[in-house]
């Protein structure tokens, strides 16, 4: 690895470990935890003699740290005279902090030991996203790119992309985030120190500053580009407001005021009468626009964005973010930064690197730096908090730009514009907010924040020259107005925002950033998409004939199934009926045999009864000793005669007026069965018939 990258490497480290010794209880102020690098250093390189140009040179050469030699002088007075002697300009260190390294060693062989692991895992993330294994000027480049990425260093690097690629898919790692994190606040710790005046008077903001918004921040100030943007705009607007207060109490002033150019005014005047055109219909919506969709989104006719726009202006005045005059000659003015040589130069170095450039859009922001060094009087050369005027934007090409050596004056100069991430740490720092558990740390603290932003942006990038291309097919008849609206759908519904970017959808925006002809991709996948579709209605139409034939058998099943279930049952109610007629009819035959035989026996007493009489007078004349003896009696044999006579006639009345003629004649057709041998016959047929009667 080369050795910028060793340099990096060692800064990483450090100041995650920085971090780390901060948030202990081990460590009072930030000037303690340098007096335990210095001692680190000392021990390491075992120089226990040296000036302070020295000793910035050595922890430099071990940390890559790059402290002031006023910060370091002030800590070797302050924090390291028990074990520090001076003589003339040479500090003497006593070698009893040797044993105190001991402690210190370990702490910096974990750091680096955890970083190392970070990066482990971004050589291997890397890889499989390009399906190869990777070579060592690759590993080298990308470890450069992720260090700018961390130390907010890094405009348009060439693995930007997979590096935020990487990081949101750890959004949910609490280890991994962990590790970010203490390298974030380390960075914030050390940039503090880098750009502070002095490290002992934190814990308060006391200069005036001018802060210039962008026209993506006064958006954001809004809620125009989403909720993470105006999260981090708010958190920024918190800590202004914080200095603000705390400066009025004492004297009555603002120190921070926040302002914006009548070229950021022009061409926030510009956004809303295309949003105008786009509600006539004169322009189509660019999806990558999203502060334009939300400008569009509820109006219903074009004059209520006007009424938007004039409503925007007064929020702003609301907030106290005013317009800047100003009262000079820009091309005149002996601080002008505009230079034609510049533009040309510039536009050579972007053609040769393969990056956009456009001349306009550079003129207008090297005209706001020109105000910008007016104001600073050509003074850019001091501490972040005494520079007085600042341009924040989170436009690449303008962040490059301002720190383009051709534009600034000196590599040590601070630049005319920065992003807002760059203020906000500048100002947490100041104000001594710290890192503990209890504070709500701001949003672009957060690296994952960062590389969602990052990621978006290029999403953005992507989607604006994808539809400059659609828009060029459609009026050259390439794509008909049905593929164009499919187009236009298919764009919205890529991530364009950051917060809508997640670990589940990230690969497939690293793929849409991937494809350089989407268009052609999209129309080849809708061609296979259709024939997919032709054949799946032809499958589909095959299943379903398939299917009704099975629902067919399993229907003609299930019939057969419950007409044998209700036969079975049939059957079963026949077997119970024929059981319960059975015993009915067994039942009702013991009464009807009861009665035959009682019609029977009645039939023969109503027989005998008839025939005493006749029995009795054919006794009496038949048989001679009863013939004598009536004979003897004389005139009394009247009587018997009489006596019998009477006994028929009451017989022959008895059997027409009381007599019971149906059961006589019931018992003699029963006699007439039995005599006969027809009894089962008769039997059989009664049974059918108390059957019959019983159904």
């Amino acid at each position: 690895m080369n050795n910028n990258n060793n340099n990096n490497n060692n800064l990483l480290a450090s100041v995650a470990l920085f971090s780390e010794l901060y948030n202990s209880d081990s460590f009072k102020s930030i000037p303690d935890i340098l007096a335990e690098f210095i001692k680190g250093a000392i021990v390491f390189e075992k120089h226990f003699s040296l000036n302070s140009t020295e000793l910035k040179d050595l922890l430099k050469r071990i940390y890559s740290f790059d402290i002031p030699e006023s910060v370091l002088r002030t800590t070797l007075r302050n924090r390291l005279k028990d074990v520090v002697i001076k003589e003339f300009d040479t500090f003497h260190f006593d070698k009893s902090i040797c044993k105190e390294y001991e402690s210190f060693k370990p702490n910096v062989e974990s750091i680096t030991e955890k970083q190392n692991e970070i990066i482990f895992e971004l050589y291997n993330y890397v890889s499989i996203k390009k399906g190869r294994e990777l070579l060592e000027p690759e590993k080298e480049k990308i470890f450069e790119n992720f260090s700018n990425f961390l130390m907010d260093n890094g405009y348009l690097d060439e693995y930007s992309e997979l590096i935020s690629a990487f990081v949101i898919s750890k959004e949910y790692d609490s280890s991994f985030n962990g590790k970010l994190r203490a390298i974030k606040e380390g960075l914030i710790l050390y940039q503090g120190i880098n750009y502070s005046a002095d490290i002992n008077q934190l814990g308060s903001w006391k200069d005036k500053l001018t802060i210039y918004l962008s026209t993506e921040h006064l958006f954001n100030c809004l809620g125009y580009n989403g909720t993470l943007f105006k999260e981090i705009f708010d958190d920024f607007l918190s800590l202004v407001n914080e200095i603000n207060r705390s400066e009025l109490n004492k004297s009555g002033k603002k120190l921070i005021e926040l302002k914006y150019f009548d070229e950021t005014k022009d061409e926030i005047e510009h956004f809303f009468i295309s949003a105008e055109s786009i509600k006539k219909g004169y322009k189509r919506l660019n999806p990558s626009k999203v502060a334009m969709s939300n400008i569009i989104n509820g109006c219903e006719e074009a004059n209520e964005i006007k009424e938007k726009e004039v409503d925007f202006f007064l929020e702003l005045k609301r907030k106290n973010i005013a317009l800047q005059d100003y009262s000079f000659d820009i091309e005149n003015s002996k601080y002008n930064v505009v230079d034609q040589s510049v533009i040309d130069n510039l536009k050579k170095v972007s053609d040769n690197k393969k990056m956009p450039f456009n001349e306009d859009y550079c003129t207008i922001c090297l005209r706001i730096f020109t105000k910008i060094n007016t104001f600073r009087k050509g003074k850019n050369n001091v501490p972040f908090e005494k520079i007085r005027h600042i341009y924040i934007t989170e436009n690449g090409f303008a962040k490059y730009l301002g720190h383009n050596n051709s534009v600034k004056f000196e590599d040590t100069d601070i630049a005319f514009a920065k992003d807002i991430d760059y203020v906000i740490t500048k100002f947490w720092f100041k104000l001594k907010k710290g890192f503990n558990n209890k504070a709500i740390l701001p949003k672009t603290f957060d690296l994952v924040n960062k590389a969602k932003i990052i990621m978006s942006s290029y999403i953005n990038n992507s989607l604006s020259d994808n539809y400059d291309k659609l828009q060029e097919k459609f009026k050259t008849g390439e794509l008909s107005k049905e593929v164009a609206v499919e187009l236009c759908y298919a764009y919205k519904e890529k991530p364009n925002s950051p917060e809508l970017i997640t670990p589940d959808n990230i690969d497939d925006s690293l793929q849409f950033l991937d494809e350089e002809s989407f268009i052609e991709n999209f129309l080849r996948e809708k061609t296979r998409k259709e024939t997919q579709f032709i054949e799946t209605l032809q499958e589909k139409e095959a299943l379903e004939k398939e299917l009704n034939k099975y629902k067919q058998k399993e229907l003609e099943a299930k019939q057969k199934k419950v007409e044998e279930e209700l036969l079975a049952k049939r059957q079963k109610e026949l077997e119970e009926f024929e059981k319960e007629s059975n015993a009915y009819a067994q039942k009702e035959w013991i009464n009807v045999r009861k009665n035959n035989n009682s019609d029977l026996w009645y039939m023969f007493f109503k027989l005998f009864i008839t025939a005493i009489p006749v029995g009795i007078g054919l006794i009496l004349k038949l048989y001679p000793p009863f013939d004598l003896w009536i004979s003897s009696i004389g005139k009394y044999q009247i009587l018997i005669w009489g006596v019998l006579f009477i006994s028929f006639v009451l017989e022959i009345f008895g059997r027409t007026y009381l007599f019971n003629k149906e059961r006589v004649k019931d018992g003699w057709n029963y006699f007439i069965t039995i005599l006969f041998f027809r009894f089962k016959t008769y039997k059989k047929d009664k049974m059918i018939e108390l059957k019959k009667q019983f159904k």
